[in-house]
């Protein structure tokens, strides 16, 4: 090997180097922003509950409590309620109050659960159609 060709496979080494530390830096950036993004800081039960019931209407509270209570559906809870602090976030909210049709319709989005139509006509039976 040449004196340049040393040269040459040095400066790539240090560059493979840097770009590698590029990388491990946004990687850890990005993985604060998803931490940061999923749990808000400083935000106890009652505060939840206190915001969802500002925003929501009765029922919709009730029925977001009753997802929020149960285990196998806290998530999907916890993700209108982040939802919401988005929403509030970029000024949407102002004066406006979500309904519980509001709230199914967020559940089904984010549990992904279709749409389904049924059809009944006189003298036939059921009929029922997914939408996607």
């Amino acid at each position: 090997m040449s004196l340049d060709d040393e040269e040459l496979q040095r400066i790539r080494e240090r560059k493979a180097q840097q770009l590698k530390q590029i990388l491990e830096q946004r990687k850890s950036k990005m993985e604060q922003l998803k931490q940061e993004e999923t749990a808000p800081k400083g935000i106890t039960k009652d505060d939840k509950y206190r915001l969802m019931n500002y925003f929501l209407t009765d029922d919709a509270f009730t029925y977001w409590k009753s997802l929020y209570e149960n285990p196998e559906k806290h998530n999907t809870a916890e993700t209108i309620f982040i939802n919401l602090l988005y929403l509030i976030k970029i000024g949407f909210m102002e004066g406006k109050l979500i309904s519980l049709l509001g709230i199914k319709k967020l559940e089904r989005k984010i549990d992904n659960i279709p749409s389904k139509i049924t059809i009944k006509r006189k003298g036939e039976k059921e009929k029922s159609k997914i939408l996607d």
